[in-house]
């Protein structure tokens, strides 16, 4: 984890259709329980926009080893 924030854009979680929207709404719930609790999301010109101390790496490394699925 950084110690500053980051602001990433994630031009595949627009609004529409309904799966990209659920998915950005998947990616800021997982990111918020399991990595940064004060991550927060938006969006704006139909992208999503996710500001999490994790930047575009240890966003990529959270999803590839520490993300756990859970029941």
């Amino acid at each position: 984890m950084a110690d500053s924030w980051a602001e990433l854009a994630l031009p595949g979680c627009s609004p529409t259709p309904l799966a990209h929207y659920l998915k950005a709404l998947g990616v800021l719930r997982l990111v918020a329980e399991q990595a940064d609790p004060e991550a927060r999301g938006w969006w704006q010109d139909d992208i999503f926009h996710l500001t999490s101390t994790l930047d575009v790496d240890a966003l990529t490394s959270f999803f590839l080893f520490r993300y756990t699925p859970r029941r």
